[in-house]
C-alpha cells in the first residue's frame, strides 16, 4: 500500500499528473469555473500587425451573456477594436469563492504598489504597477446560488497601446484553501496540458518571463496571472474629435442657422429678467431623428454625417443685464443626469448664480442621457444591452451639439435683437466659461478637452469611468432593478459593464482628461479647470472623482482629506481640485450596490456661498482657483 500512495502522489504532480480539462472552444480554459473570464485578457485578442497595439480584439459568441429571455449580447462596440479599454475593470470568477480580507482595499492604495501585493496591476513595459483595489460583488449572495465576481478597479487610466499583467498571488478561498485553477497550474507548473490550453503555452511563458523582470516569480505563490492590451488613444478620441472639426468647419463656412420659438420675460423674478428658447442646425452623426437613432458609420466604421439635424437650445439672461454698463460673460451650461439644460437653468438656484455672477447662461441637452431618454434607457436598453448605443452613440452626437452651440452663439446668436437690452448687445462673447453640474460635470471634461472656445471650466461634482460609477451611484438604483430581472447573474452583470465600458469611452472623460491641460488636440487650446467634489457624494461617488482629478494632473489645495497621487498646493492656483463637506448622512455604503437614499451631499454643496464665491473669482480671464473658506471647507 506505501509504494502504491507514493506512486499515487507522483502521478498527481509534475509532469505525470493529467491535463486539466478542455473547454468549450471561445471559452478561456485558465480558471475553468466559467466561460468568459478572467475578463479582459489576452485570450480575447488576435494578431493585427497593422494596428498600433498589434492586436484587436475578438470575443467569441459564446462567451458573451444571455438575457433572461436569451437574447445574446453581441458586443459590436468591443470586437475589432484595437486593445480593451484603458479603463476598464478586471472580473474574475472562482466558483469556490475568495476570502476578501487579503485584498487591497480602496483605503490605501499605495498597498497594491508592491511586489508582494495580492492583487497587481503591471505595465510590462515599465514595470510599473498601477494603484488598484479589489472588491467582491457585493449583490451577489453565493450561499444563495449567485455567482459573484472578484473586481479588480485600476485607480488610474492606464496608458494606451500599452501591455499589462494582472497578477493574483496567495488568494484562498473562504475556508482557507489554495484558489490556483488547475488550467493556469498547469502552464505555470509546466504539467500536461490540454488541448484548450496548448495555445496559451508560448504566450504564457513570455508572460512568466516578464513577471520575475517585474519582480514576481513563478512559483506556488502565484494564484493566477494573464495579460491584456489596451486600445490606443487615437481610437477612442478620433470618433469625436472628427465630428466636432466637421461641424465647426461647416459653421465657419457660414452653415449655421437658429430659430427662436420663444422668449419669455420674467420682469416679476428677482434673478432672470429674459429667456430665450429655440432650435438650431448642426450636422446630424446619426441614422435618422428617431430618439433611439445611432451614429451612421460609413465603410470603414468612422462617423459620416447623414443631414442637418437640429437641437434644442436656451439662452437665460439675468436681471443685471439691465442695469450691466459692460458686456456680460458667458456661461455654457452643463446639465445633470436625466434632465435638461432649460429646466435646470429655470431652477432658482441656477438662475441666483447667474444674477451673482451677472453672467448670460446658455446651454443645449445631453442626448442619450436627457430626461426624455430615461424611458428609452430603461424599456428599450437596459432590456438589451445589444442596444446600449442608443446612449453613448447619441452622447457623441451631444457633445457635437455642444460645440456647436457655443460656435453658433459666438458667431451669430449673441448679435441677435432678443439678446439685447436697452438698445445695445448684452454680450460681446469675449469671456466664455463652461459650468457642468453632476453628468454636465462627467461631460464637462469631455467637453473641454474639444473646445476650441473656452478655455476656463467648473466641473461640479464630476467623475469618470462609467463602469466605476454606475454601480456606487444612488441614481442608477432604479435601472439597477431592471437590470437584475434582465440580467439575473451577477457575473454577468459584471462581465458586460466591463465589456460596455468600451462604448462609453467614446465621451468618458477619462478618455479625455490628458488632453485637457497637459496634452492638447490638435488645433485646441490648453485648459484651465476647477473641479469641485462633494465629500461621502451619494450620486458620484469620491472615488470616481478622484480617478479624474489624477488623470486630469490638478493639484489639490486646502483639503480635508488626502488623496493618492494628488498633491496638494496653496491657493490661488491656474487649475485645482477642492472638496468641500456638508456632513452628510447617511454616508454611502463602500460596496458596489448603488445607496438607497440620497444624502443631498451631491446638490447640497452648490448652496454654499463659498463655493459661488470660488467660481465667481475663476471665472475671469486672468482668474484663478481661490480659498474662500476660513479654513477647510466643512459645514
Amino acid at each position: 500500500m506505501r509504494y502504491l500512495f507514493i506512486a499515487s502522489v507522483f502521478a498527481a504532480v509534475g509532469c505525470g499528473a493529467s491535463a486539466p480539462a478542455d473547454v468549450p472552444a471561445g471559452c478561456n480554459p485558465i480558471i475553468g469555473d466559467d466561460c468568459a473570464t478572467p475578463f479582459p485578457s489576452s485570450f480575447c485578442e488576435v494578431d493585427a500587425s497593422a494596428t498600433q497595439t498589434v492586436v484587436h480584439v475578438s470575443v467569441a459568441p459564446n462567451v458573451w451573456p444571455s438575457t433572461a429571455t436569451n437574447i445574446a449580447f453581441r458586443g459590436e462596440q468591443v470586437n475589432g477594436r484595437d486593445g480593451f479599454s484603458p479603463a476598464t475593470p478586471f472580473i474574475v470568477y472562482f466558483k469556490a469563492g475568495v476570502d476578501p480580507a487579503k485584498l487591497p482595499t480602496d483605503a490605501d492604495l499605495t498597498a497594491a504598489l508592491t511586489e508582494s501585493s495580492t492583487v497587481q496591476i503591471i505595465n510590462l513595459g515599465t514595470n510599473e504597477r498601477v494603484p488598484l483595489f479589489a472588491e467582491l460583488d457585493a449583490a451577489a449572495v453565493p450561499s444563495l446560488g449567485d455567482r459573484q465576481a472578484l473586481i479588480i478597479h485600476p485607480m488610474a487610466r492606464l496608458a494606451g497601446s500599452a501591455h499589462y499583467a494582472i497578477v493574483l498571488r496567495d488568494l484562498r478561498d473562504p475556508a482557507g484553501n489554495d484558489l490556483t485553477p488547475p488550467g493556469f497550474r498547469a502552464l505555470r507548473d509546466k504539467g500536461a496540458l490540454s488541448k484548450s490550453l496548448e495555445p496559451l503555452k508560448t504566450n504564457y511563458e513570455a508572460l512568466f518571463a516578464a513577471l520575475a523582470a517585474a519582480g514576481v516569480p513563478r512559483d506556488h505563490s502565484l494564484t493566477l496571472a494573464w495579460d491584456v492590451h489596451t486600445e490606443s488613444d487615437v481610437s477612442s478620441t478620433q470618433h469625436l474629435y472628427g465630428m466636432v472639426s466637421t461641424s465647426l468647419g461647416w459653421l465657419d463656412d457660414g452653415g449655421g442657422h437658429y430659430d427662436i420659438t420663444a422668449v419669455n420675460d420674467t420682469a416679476s423674478d428677482p434673478n432672470l429678467w429674459r429667456e430665450v428658447v429655440g432650435t438650431f442646425h448642426v450636422p446630424s452623426f446619426l441614422t435618422s431623428d428617431d430618439p433611439t437613432a445611432t451614429l451612421n458609420l460609413d465603410a470603414m466604421g468612422q462617423p459620416a454625417v447623414r443631414a442637418t439635424g437640429t437641437a434644442p437650445f436656451v439662452v437665460h439672461i439675468p436681471q443685471c443685464a439691465l442695469t450691466a454698463t459692460k458686456p456680460l460673460p458667458v456661461i455654457v451650461f452643463g446639465h445633470g443626469l436625466f434632465g435638461t439644460a432649460q429646466n435646470e437653468l429655470s431652477s432658482d438656484y441656477q438662475k441666483s448664480v447667474a444674477q451673482k455672477l451677472c453672467m448670460i447662461q446658455i446651454g443645449t441637452d445631453w442626448i442619450g442621457l436627457a430626461s426624455y431618454d430615461f424611458s428609452t434607457v430603461a424599456q428599450n436598453v437596459i432590456a438589451d444591452l445589444n442596444q446600449f448605443p442608443i446612449v453613448s452613440d447619441r452622447l457623441q452626437q451631444a457633445h457635437v451639439n455642444a460645440q456647436t452651440l457655443v460656435r453658433l452663439f459666438l458667431l451669430q446668436m449673441k448679435d441677435d435683437p432678443m439678446l439685447q437690452a436697452n438698445g445695445h448687445a448684452i454680450t460681446d462673447g469675449s469671456e466664455i466659461y463652461y459650468y457642468g453640474i453632476s453628468d454636465g460635470g462627467i461631460q464637462g471634461g469631455t467637453f473641454m478637452a474639444l473646445s476650441r472656445d473656452v478655455t476656463r471650466g467648473v466641473l461640479n461634482v464630476p467623475g469618470c469611468d462609467w463602469n466605476l460609477m454606475m454601480m456606487r451611484s444612488h441614481d442608477f438604483q432604479g435601472l439597477k432593478t431592471f437590470l437584475n430581472s434582465v440580467y439575473p447573474d451577477y457575473l454577468d452583470q459584471q462581465i458586460l459593464i466591463a465589456a460596455l465600458q468600451s462604448y462609453w469611452d467614446y465621451t468618458d472623460p477619462i478618455t479625455f482628461a490628458p488632453q485637457v491641460i497637459a496634452n492638447p488636440l490638435p488645433s485646441t487650446p490648453a485648459k484651465h479647470i476647477l473641479v469641485q467634489e462633494a465629500i461621502d457624494d451619494a450620486e458620484v461617488p469620491n472615488l470616481a472623482t478622484r480617478v479624474l482629478v489624477r488623470a486630469l494632473g490638478i493639484p489639490g489645495t486646502n483639503l480635508e482629506q488626502p488623496v493618492y497621487a494628488v498633491d496638494v498646493m496653496p491657493a490661488p492656483l491656474d487649475s485645482a481640485y477642492t472638496q468641500w463637506d456638508i456632513h452628510p448622512t447617511p454616508v454611502p455604503p463602500d460596496v458596489n450596490i448603488p445607496p438607497p437614499s440620497d444624502n443631498q451631499a451631491h446638490g447640497g454643496i452648490r448652496q454654499l456661498p463659498a463655493l459661488v464665491s470660488q467660481i465667481q473669482a475663476f471665472f475671469k480671464p486672468d482668474g484663478r482657483v481661490t480659498q474662500t473658506c476660513n479654513g477647510l471647507c466643512v459645514f
